[in-house]
């Protein structure tokens, strides 16, 4: 059993960590893989179990969220995603992401499957959450873009542009950190951002 962390930052939220077990693939269930993380969700702990027989040492720690390999989609992106809409509305910059090792799950977490609203990650439901809030009658004006950016073996390559006909750089622009070149586009609903993240699926290495 893998896991999968979730960082999340927002202006008038502390730092969070929280973990998401994934449940076991059929390659692990078909080699009789056992089972050496347990979750628990009320204490917010993971425990890792090492060794076996009178060797066995188990190691426990605690989260500021734990999520067992039961939870679904749903419930992640309501506990995690949804309270950092309101800090964005609020004009703070927010800053959310997965990581852990490879087939851990966090693709699966962020992303989801894109044609299946029950197994929607919490991008797209963030999304969703960000324009049903912006048809809000108190919302005079919005402009929403959305840029896509991977980073892998320290390259930079802009996935709504896979071309590399702009040369990309992060640096430190005095408004904070940046990546020049990126391309943006706007999008207008919950939908555009779904295209959006289509096309850039198609371009991932």
């Amino acid at each position: 059993w893998n896991l999968s962390n979730i960082a999340i930052m927002a202006g008038s939220s502390s730092i969070q960590v929280v973990v998401r077990l994934r449940p076991m693939n059929d390659k692990e269930e078909a080699e009789g893989t056992l089972p050496v993380i347990s979750t628990s969700a009320n204490q917010k702990t993971v425990t890792v179990i090492k060794g076996i027989g009178s060797k066995q040492a188990r190691s426990c720690f605690q989260f500021d969220n734990v999520f067992s390999s039961f939870s679904n989609q749903s419930e992640i992106f309501t506990a995690t995603l949804q309270p950092v809409i309101a800090d964005v509305l609020k004009g703070y910059e927010t800053c959310v992401f997965a990581y852990g090792q490879t087939g851990t799950g966090k693709t699966h977490t962020m992303e989801g499957e894109l044609n299946d609203p029950d197994q929607y990650g919490v991008i797209p439901r963030s999304a969703q959450a960000l324009f049903d809030a912006l048809d809000s009658p108190d919302i005079i004006d919005s402009h929403i873009s959305c840029s896509y950016l991977e980073i892998y073996n320290e390259e930079l390559r802009d996935l709504l542009d896979p071309s590399d006909k702009n040369q990309l750089g992060v640096m430190n622009t005095g408004k904070g950190v940046e990546c020049r070149g990126l391309s943006k586009e706007v999008v207008n609903s919950a939908k555009d951002v779904l295209k959006l993240m289509q096309q850039a699926a198609q371009s991932r290495r």
